[in-house]
């Protein structure tokens, strides 16, 4: 495809849970094109004897961002787009007001949640309705800890985060679908909250604003926010892993995406939602994303494993040194499973990986190099396994995979799962989540002509590479055997 001759110019703000980034994209003659302008940091506070945002001070930095924004721009930025990540809302009274600074996906509110839902709605039918496998942190575990509380007798609005900064911008109430199904409350199907899910939280439906698609315009900024400028609100993929999705420069269905950051998501996009029992007790979850489709997909601990490993090394040396420290192990390479709890939160990670190795019944790393080896191949397995169990769920075939996220700045990694998947792996682009934000923008500005357009362009755009899987080595088949028998003695132990 060529690359657009008009230049368009649009902000996004990604938010996340420990930085919230301003960037500006442009779409021009050289491709697309993105720029930090402002970032903070964020984190939840105790509050009222909970863990919330303030949502006050990350409004005031968008605002200023914002403003940055349009100063670099020459005031010729024309939307603005909104991606957090998922399932924290915000509250408003009758006047549209916030009734108190909402509570993070964090708190300990949920705790016994999960169980207490079970006398309402059994865990598989809860998914059949909505697609979404069932997690501490979800929407549904969080109103349900409120279900009697007074505050939420007092809502006459529920937005979720992105778009209640959409409505402080534009003044219009809405919830855009891909940050919605992460609720847990959405019905499968997208079209409306599921009335069986609402009845047992006592929840009436108009609570809950309008439900909008990714690229839908909002209509103009505030004014007195965008200083004398016109600037059109979007609603692009609210959920931040929808947007990284977004950004994958696919050329046909026939992928598996892994966004590897600290937790590491291997997905696949699906025009259906994949709700068998098998699925659910795999831990797999159906949210949506851009176009009316399903990203199927799996949560597991990713390059925490290295970080907490790191954090425990003298001097924090560089990943490119801890990779070159994970000198082949041969026959003896020991491994983990990184779904096991004990990798989710541990006070010491080697500690964490010397239990495992313990009621695994193996032995312990000579050196510390061990313990990083034993990382790499774990996750590399990890890949793998849920890899061909999308394959067998979805009916198809996986010929590539596209890594996102700060994990495809390494090419050991790249390498070392290309080599144990035997699939090419392309790699980049690294900063999916605001670079699909800009895309959505662009397309929802008529400015490309959809999804495969701006995909195309991010190819031509960005640097990606490509990595070949080498022959299959006979010690990766045999690694391979050892690393599902351990899962599979492990789950015999727990059931």
């Amino acid at each position: 495809m060529q690359k657009p001759s008009a230049r368009f110019s649009c902000i996004a703000v990604d938010m996340g849970a420990s930085s919230i980034r301003v960037m500006l994209g442009t779409l021009g003659p050289d491709g697309l094109t993105q720029r930090e302008v402002r970032r903070m940091s964020n984190r939840s506070e105790i509050l009222d004897g909970h863990e919330r945002w303030d949502m006050d001070s990350i409004f005031r930095e968008v605002v200023e961002g914002i403003h940055e924004a349009q100063e670099i721009a020459g005031g010729r930025a024309e939307s603005i787009g909104i991606d957090s990540w998922g399932v924290d809302f915000a509250l408003l009274d009758q006047e549209g007001s916030l009734l108190e600074q909402p509570v993070s996906y964090r708190d300990r509110r949920t705790g016994g949640m999960q169980e207490a839902w079970e006398s309402e709605m059994s865990a598989y039918e809860t998914f059949r309705r909505t697609g979404i496998n069932s997690y501490q942190f979800n929407t549904l575990y969080q109103l349900l800890s409120m279900r009697d509380h007074p505050m939420l007798r007092k809502a006459s609005t529920l937005l979720f985060l992105p778009s209640y900064i959409g409505y402080l911008l534009t003044g219009k109430a809405f919830n855009e679908l891909s940050i919605a199904s992460t609720s847990q409350l959405l019905g499968v199907d997208g079209n409306r909250w599921d009335p069986e899910i609402l009845h047992r939280l006592r929840l009436n439906e108009s609570v809950f604003a309008p439900l909008i698609l990714p690229g839908s315009r909002l209509g103009s900024v505030l004014p007195s926010i965008a200083g004398g400028a016109t600037l059109e609100g979007v609603a692009v993929c609210g959920h931040d892993t929808a947007s990284v999705v977004a950004a994958i420069p696919a050329e046909d269905p026939g992928y598996i995406y892994i966004s590897a950051g600290t937790w590491c998501i291997v997905g696949m996009e699906s025009p259906v939602p994949l709700l068998t029992e098998e699925v659910f007790q795999s831990g797999f979850t159906n949210e949506r994303g851009y176009g009316n489709s399903f990203r199927i997909l799996k949560n597991i601990v990713g390059l925490w494993l290295l970080q907490g490993i790191r954090k425990e090394m003298k001097g924090e040396p560089a990943y490119e040194e801890m990779e070159r420290m994970a000198a082949n192990q041969g026959e003896s390479a020991l491994l983990i499973d990184p779904e096991d709890p004990g990798f989710y939160n541990p006070q010491s990670m080697q500690q964490a990986f010397d239990d495992f190795f313990l009621k695994s019944g193996q032995g312990i790393p000579e050196d510390t190099g061990g313990y990083i080896s034993c990382a790499y191949l774990s996750l590399c397995f990890s890949f793998r396994f849920h890899i061909e169990l999308l394959e067998r769920f979805s009916g198809r075939n996986v010929r590539r995979i596209h890594l996102v996220g700060g994990g495809s700045q390494s090419e050991f990694l790249n390498q070392q799962i290309a080599d144990i998947c035997n699939r090419p792996v392309i790699s980049g682009p690294v900063e999916a989540a605001s670079i699909g934000n800009i895309l959505v923008q662009s397309i929802g500005m008529g400015k490309i002509a959809g999804l495969d357009e701006g995909r195309s362009l991010i190819s031509t755009s960005f640097h990606l590479k490509q990595y070949l899987p080498g022959a299959e080595k006979d010690l990766n088949r045999k690694l391979y055997r050892k690393f599902l028998s351990i899962k599979r003695s492990l789950k015999h132990d727990a059931e």
